[in-house]
């Protein structure tokens, strides 16, 4: 006995202007690539915009600081010690950290703290009373907002931060809990020395602090005599990150400093 034939859902008929569509669509993505080019060829050419697209190094502190850093962030991963850049300015640094952070797949969430408003008149104060430093001399960060740097975060799509507004000197850092690596970029001595000392009972065994601008005579010289103080105290080695940096390392896993 023949079998029945399968029967066949209907087919429904294919509007035309859909075809026409999506042709149209890709002539004019492949038209606007084409414009895109032609631009970036004319604009690379020309001396007076050219600058727009030529490479620079974003950073205000050395590539070996950054890889310090990176270092330590490693290093104490599994310790859950956090993550903390005390003094943020533009914010380069801060996205510099929380994409290593994305990209390794480390879930600790980076800990930013900043006055936005430059340094306090106390800071200040003391170096011109104390370190012989000239009001003038000492730079003026006083333009930064924690509403605009929180949104330049947030619109490149990171999450994985907390914002601290207010005077490193003064945070409450044991409410932060034990700490892995911190960024400290203050400048100036009191500031500095104060925060070391309440940051390194905090650190964990192998994490560390790495602090900018450890070189002299500068206007921010006070970060380095801060420094030389500490580890005099501690029975620290100077050791050098980068050009410009120091590495305080607690006890524990080596770290490469990047001063190669």
């Amino acid at each position: 006995m023949p079998s029945s034939p399968t029967p066949t859902a209907p087919r429904i008929p294919r509007s035309p202007g859909v075809g026409a569509s999506r042709s149209l669509v890709y002539v004019l993505n492949r038209r606007a690539r084409r414009l895109m080019t032609m631009i970036k060829h004319i604009v690379y050419r020309l001396p007076v915009l050219r600058n727009a697209m030529l490479p620079e190094y974003r950073y205000w502190v050395d590539p070996g600081e950054l890889s310090t850093m990176v270092g330590l962030i490693d290093a104490t991963r599994g310790t859950g010690g956090a993550i903390v850049e005390i003094g943020v300015a533009r914010g380069d640094t801060s996205v510099f950290l929380l994409e290593h952070l994305r990209t390794t797949g480390d879930p600790r969430p980076l800990v930013l703290v900043d006055t936005f408003k430059g340094f306090t008149q106390e800071s200040i104060d003391y170096e011109v009373a104390n370190r012989q430093k000239r009001a003038v001399e000492i730079s003026d960060y006083s333009y930064g907002s924690a509403r605009i740097f929180n949104y330049s975060l947030a619109r490149l799509g990171y999450t994985n931060y907390r914002i601290i507004k207010g005077d490193c000197s003064k945070v409450d850092w044991k409410e932060i809990g034990p700490i892995g690596a911190v960024f400290l970029d203050v400048d100036l001595y009191m500031p500095t020395a104060m925060t070391l000392k309440a940051l390194w009972p905090l650190i964990v065994p192998g994490g560390g602090i790495v602090l900018d601008d450890c070189v002299e005579p500068a206007w921010c010289d006070g970060a380095l005599q801060a420094c030389r103080e500490f580890i005099d105290r501690h029975g620290l080695p100077f050791i050098r990150a980068g050009g410009k940096g120091a590495l305080l390392q607690k006890p524990g896993a080596e770290i490469d400093a990047g001063n190669d």
